[in-house]
């Protein structure tokens, strides 16, 4: 996972599908999704770029169900108030 701080919001630029599948669960395996459920529970910012979301790597390849299930994933992190962002660099 690859963290960055941008206009006050903690900024998920990568998110491997290790992590995502963690951090849907609210499990903190590491430091960095420790980080990351640490500044949800604050009530701070928290951002994932799209292009960062490692599962959408695999869209054309992947069989329908494991993607559909990341993709429940993707929507389980929205509602935890991680907002699904296009990165402005791209």
């Amino acid at each position: 996972m690859v963290l960055e701080t941008r206009d006050g919001a903690l900024v998920i630029a990568r998110l491997p599908v290790e992590q995502m599948g963690s951090l849907s669960l609210g499990l903190a395996l590491t430091d960095e999704e420790g980080t990351v459920l640490r500044a949800l529970l604050e009530g701070r910012k928290v951002q994932v770029l799209e292009s960062g979301l490692e599962y959408k790597d695999y869209r054309r390849c992947a069989p329908l169900g494991i993607y559909q299930k990341f993709m429940a994933l993707e929507r389980g992190l929205r509602e935890m108030g991680i907002c699904v962002v296009r990165d402005r660099h791209r």
